[in-house]
């Protein structure tokens, strides 16, 4: 499946065990290869509560994204252990 990045931009992120992260709010390529390396997440309530933060996450934390939703790796926010390099908002 293919999606254009105004199709990327505004889905909803969330773990493998359905708490909602956020949304995809920008993402980075790898000019080389055109291919995105992180997507920047613009967080949800709860996300923000605990980091104060979007999260940035690589494209090896992802498990599946489709036209509904990316889905990424249960952990994200109690441990942290998926946020690559957390940003300011």
């Amino acid at each position: 499946m293919l999606l254009s990045g105004k199709q990327l931009i505004g889905l909803p992120v969330k773990t493998k065990d359905g708490r909602h992260l956020g949304r995809i709010k920008d993402f980075e390529l790898e000019t080389a290869n055109g291919q995105i390396v992180k997507y920047i997440i613009s967080s949800s309530d709860l996300v923000k509560k605990i980091l104060a933060r979007d999260l940035i996450i690589d494209q090896s934390q992802v498990l599946e994204i489709n036209n509904r939703a990316m889905i990424v790796a249960s952990g994200l926010v109690g441990d942290k252990a998926l946020v690559s390099d957390p940003i300011s908002t």
